[in-house]
């Protein structure tokens, strides 16, 4: 069963189809589909699995029917992804931002919130939100994956702004550390 990632922070109700093999009295095979209601528990996680008691094939003459097993996944995200209880989003920031420090709002699968970007980041830090994670016992962790993005240089004074800047640092070699 496929869900939203959103969809394990609060939890919820969903109906599902399914298409069960059952004989007739002729043995032969056919289809019935059942509408089920699956509670989502709150913090569950990609890859665990949901019983349903009672709702899977017959039994054999006068027992009762089994269960049945729904493995969760999570539908992919544009913003998030999940790593068992953690959460990852990547963060794209300014390279000012990134520099000097900033306070930036960051999306979370429960809502904005306020992160603060130290100075000095630089691209790929993680910046982690304790608890923000998956809803689970103990909670998981949020992290934000900063990825510095740089402004157009689509006029002259965009263009005049990086050339002051390359002058500024022009000791600067950032491919120093690939030296032999």
């Amino acid at each position: 069963m496929q869900i939203d990632l959103a969809e394990s922070y609060r939890g919820g109700r969903r109906t599902i189809s399914l298409q069960l093999p059952v004989r007739d009295e002729q043995g032969h095979l056919n289809f019935k589909i059942r509408q089920l209601e699956v509670n989502i528990p709150k913090g569950v996680r990609s890859g665990q699995h949901l019983r349903l008691k009672g709702q899977g094939g017959a039994g054999h003459g006068t027992e009762p029917a089994g269960d049945l097993y729904l493995e969760v996944q999570f539908a992919p995200h544009r913003l998030f992804r999940a790593d068992g209880c953690d959460v990852y989003v990547d963060l794209p920031v300014a390279p000012w931002e990134a520099a000097l420090g900033a306070s930036v709002t960051m999306p979370t699968p429960d809502g904005n919130v306020q992160v603060s970007v130290p100075a000095g980041s630089p691209s790929g830090r993680r910046l982690r939100l304790r608890g923000k994670g998956l809803p689970t016992t103990p909670p998981g962790d949020l992290y934000a994956v900063l990825s510095v993005v740089l402004p157009p240089a689509g006029n002259d004074a965009a263009q005049a702004a990086y050339r002051a800047l390359a002058s500024s640092f022009g000791d600067f070699n950032p491919r120093a550390a690939m030296k032999g």
